[in-house]
């Protein structure tokens, strides 16, 4: 070995051999010695492969122009995670802590949180095997079969990317093998097949019933970050097949229509998975939310790559609609910029089409994660950026302790809750586990935010204190990107006595001549109550398919797998905070109360809208048997004392509850003690009674209610009548607000016609979001009605402008047409200064020039070398 590494230095010496050669082999004799039996042999076999590749220096023109940031380093000892579960022992903040705005506290211990994740998902005291022997669900690749139809294959798993990560968290521990393995995982990997359908599906019969399914571009989405952040780690050869083959050379296959790949240009039928046509008549096959934006991402990041190997213009992603016949430019299709920006845009201004999607969301997620960390266009990192502060406000404010009780529409089957409702309609699907159907987001914002409470005690299907079960995988990805809450967001998060607000989400359908393979045909509201001590959410409407169906519906088997597409309405919620409600009450819906009925698709027609500040109503109500304990009957109410401190009690949570719970009808209101720590139970009581004490319900009869915090609502509750298109259902008409000023807010009590409005989150324009906390003063802005020209005004004041010129690009050794963007860069410093935005930025691409930078004189600009490798003035 010595020998081997002495040769290498004497061909370094001799001008044989560059540094960085000699680095790589000094890192692959430390890191990559075989402890299966290898010998020097095979090292000198690698040594051979690596320099028949072309050689370049960090950042050189096949280096991905990124540079990831290092993590603080960490005892494993510290983390008791395995491959069940994310121990954050000591990686968490105190359930209420004493100054929950700062903020910083939380933020160092993001990394913490990312090592346990880390921890887990490789399960390092495990052994990890390249591949499996007689099981192919194991370790670091997938087994896929598809029977006759094409030949089985290995796809990379995630745990890959964590593997790439492990030396980054841990250092100190012997993990020098993993890399060597994650590369030769990727080189015994295959490319899959992408989106809807994989091989073997071709005509009308194909697709009425079982048929084997794509989603390799939900895989491609861990394999970007692999080359992105982890290039100079990956062996020559494995990156190169990487980013060649499993990235470039992933299979979109349609029927009726040709195949396409993720990379080079997108087809002008972007939006559909191909057609049929029974009896000769043609039927589109539309492609869901998730593939769209996974393939494009997996296209468009790919490109990028591709480029800088050969600058073919195919892979130009701001050109790469239009080929050149005859010297005239003819569109085939949208350019990959382009039509990245416009999905990106119609998320800000209507959500998504597949809303609340589980377990979708994530694989959404991932793409919008990567856009943001790796795209080289401005205008798309600002544009993801912008989205994921759009999501993460509403998860803010849709959750309480990263539970979520809202409608969802994908997927609606047994695995993912659809089967977790009890006899009455009631929800019993997990609130904090996604094997029992809980939110697959809880994971991410839980590494995010750092609001780990839940967590805090165990569970039946828990049993580790501070601990997420969970194989880690998802909070990897989220730790390894580059984006990070908002402080207005993050705050809302972790700080329970600034989650007052009153906030409306309202979906209308688009027009399909307005919005290609849109699919937003949905007609629904989402309602949140929140206050420090608890969240009231509605559960909504039931919507249509989010993709046609297609001609599957007309068979039966057909018919049951596209039940997933249709939106479903959930009950309307009360969920405590923390332990208020008693110990062991945060893991389950079932320990919540509820409003109405479970109910999916447009057959089953309800409404549970009835939601106002401290107050929901229903046409029947679930009571867990925390409130049958504590309830007294006085009147025509149940009063519940959940606020009074026992001795020894430290949670300042609490709440006082009055439900009047009719034969059909019920409603209740909440009063937070923790706001209001000097009312009495006894108060309370005598007040409710004095104001509404001969309240009755009847069937579709509007009825008002006066708020201990001196709300009037007018609300009505109906069953057997339709009204707003639905037979059952519950409705707040108008909160006249005179309590909480928080309450009215953006006044979503009354105004029902905008996309978003209420006390956090409004939408003034079209794709135009503002963000505000109004305990901090702060907003932020997000700007998407011009898909060409984000904006974004961040809480501090500073504001940032993606598009004319706000960003420009730098190649010394660019020689063709110049435009500023990656693709078309300038090739001196002084093209780029005299053209770049006030403000704005000058990123430049690796290389030696012979310039020295001048700055004018009439504008502020900045200098960035994303990847290094920079030097001026040279000779």
């Amino acid at each position: 070995m010595p020998a081997l590494l002495r040769t290498v230095r004497g061909l370094r010496k001799h001008g044989k051999l560059p540094d960085a050669v000699t680095v790589g082999v000094r890192d692959l004799l430390r890191q990559a010695a075989p402890p299966d039996g290898g010998s020097v042999r095979s090292l000198l076999g690698k040594l051979q492969a690596s320099l028949a590749e072309p050689w370049s220096p960090i950042g050189g023109s096949t280096h991905p122009l990124y540079r990831r940031s290092r993590p603080a380093p960490f005892n494993l000892g510290s983390f008791a995670s395995d491959t069940t579960h994310i121990d954050l022992t000591n990686a968490h903040r105190p359930s209420y802590p004493a100054d929950p705005g700062n903020l910083a506290a939380f933020n160092d211990l993001f990394d913490a949180r990312a090592a346990a994740a880390v921890s887990c998902a490789v399960g390092f005291f495990r052994k990890v095997r390249m591949y499996p022997s007689g099981h192919p669900d194991e370790e670091l690749l997938e087994w896929k079969e598809y029977g006759e139809e094409a030949p089985a294959i290995y796809i990379p798993k995630a745990k890959c990317l964590a593997a790439l990560a492990f030396p980054d968290y841990f250092p100190g521990v012997s993990a020098e093998y993993l890399r060597h393995k994650v590369s030769k995982a990727l080189l015994a990997a295959s490319p899959g097949w992408c989106g809807t359908f994989g091989p073997g599906v071709d005509a009308a019969t194909d697709v009425l019933g079982d048929f084997y399914e794509g989603n390799y571009d939900l895989s491609q989405m861990h394999l970007l970050p692999m080359v992105y952040r982890y290039y100079d780690e990956l062996s020559p050869e494995a990156r190169e097949f990487l980013i060649t083959v499993l990235l470039a050379r992933g299979r979109i296959h349609r029927p009726r229509v040709d195949d396409t790949f993720t990379s080079r240009r997108t087809p002008g039928d972007w939006s559909r998975a191909g057609f049929v046509s029974p009896i000769g008549y043609k039927i589109r096959i539309g492609e869901t939310e998730n593939h769209i934006l996974c393939i494009l991402t997996a296209r468009y990041l790919t490109n990028q790559l591709l480029y800088q190997r050969d600058h073919d213009p195919v892979y130009d992603n701001r050109r790469n609609g239009t080929v050149v016949v005859f010297g005239i430019p003819v569109p085939v299709g949208p350019h990959c910029t382009e039509l990245l920006l416009n999905l990106l845009r119609r998320i800000l201004r209507d959500d998504f089409s597949e809303y609340n999607a589980k377990p979708y969301q994530a694989e959404t997620r991932a793409a919008l994660l990567n856009l943001c960390s790796f795209a080289y266009d401005h205008e798309v990192r600002l544009a993801a950026r912008m989205v994921l502060d759009y999501v993460s406000a509403h998860i803010a404010v849709s959750s309480n302790d990263l539970r979520r009780m809202v409608p969802f529409r994908r997927l609606n089957k047994t695995e993912h809750g659809r089967a977790a409702v009890l006899p009455s309609g009631a929800m019993d699907t997990g609130l904090l586990e996604w094997f029992l159907g809980a939110d697959p987001l809880v994971e991410h914002f839980a590494q995010q935010a750092g609001n780990t409470r839940a967590f805090e005690t165990t569970s039946p299907e828990r049993p580790w204190p501070w601990g997420i079960a969970s194989h880690g995988l998802y909070a990897v990805s989220e730790a390894l990107s580059d984006y990070r809450l908002p402080p207005s967001v993050h705050d809302l998060f972790v700080n329970d006595l600034h989650r007052r607000f009153f906030q409306r989400l309202h979906r209308v359908p688009v027009d399909y001549e307005e919005e290609v393979g849109g699919n937003r045909n949905a007609d629904n509201m989402e309602i949140f109550a929140g206050s420090p001590s608890y969240l009231i959410t509605a559960g909504g409407a039931p919507g249509p398919y989010a993709i046609d169906p297609g001609p599957s519906i007309l068979v039966e088997k057909g018919w049951k797998k596209n039940a997933q597409q249709v939106g479903v309405a959930v009950t309307t919620s009360f969920l405590p905070t923390g332990q208020v409600a008693g110990a062991g009450t945060q893991n389950r819906a079932r320990d919540l109360i509820q409003f109405s009925t479970f109910a999916a698709g447009p057959a089953t027609l309800v409404a549970n809208y009835g939601v106002g500040p401290d107050f929901a109503c229903g046409h029947q109500i679930h009571l867990p048997p925390w409130v049958q304990a504590k309830a007294q009957l006085q009147g025509r109410f149940l009063f519940v004392d959940c606020g009074t401190k026992l001795p020894g009690q430290t949670e300042p949570a609490g709440f006082y509850l009055a439900i009047h719970n009719g034969e059909r009808f019920s409603f209740l209101e909440a009063f937070d003690t923790w706001l209001h720590p000097t009312v009495t139970f006894r108060e309370f009581v005598a007040r409710v009674l004095r104001r509404n004490g001969t309240i009755g319900l009847e069937n579709n009869v509007e009825k008002e209610y006066i708020t201990e915090s001196g709300n009037r609502l007018r609300f009505v509750i109906w069953e057997g009548v339709e009204r707003d298109g639905a037979n059952i259902g519950a409705k707040v008409l108008s909160v006249e607000s005179r309590g909480d000023p928080r309450d009215s807010i953006g006044d979503a009590g009354n105004i029902t016609d905008r996309f978003l409005n209420g006390t956090v989150m409004n939408s003034p324009a079209e794709a135009v979001v503002t963000i505000t906390n109004h305990d901090l003063a702060t907003k932020l802005t997000l700007d998407l009605s011009d898909a060409a020209r984000p904006k974004r005004l961040a809480e501090n004041g500073e504001f940032e402008e993606a598009g004319g010129n706000h960003e420009v690009w730098v190649d010394f050794a660019w020689t063709g047409d110049s435009e500023g963007d990656f693709f078309r860069p300038f090739s001196t410093l002084a093209a780029a200064m005299a053209v770049v935005a006030d403000g704005g930025t000058v990123r430049i691409m690796p290389g030696a020039t012979s310039e020295k930078p001048s700055f004018p004189q009439n504008k502020r600009l900045k200098l960035l070398a994303p990847a290094g490798g920079v030097s001026f003035g040279v000779p």
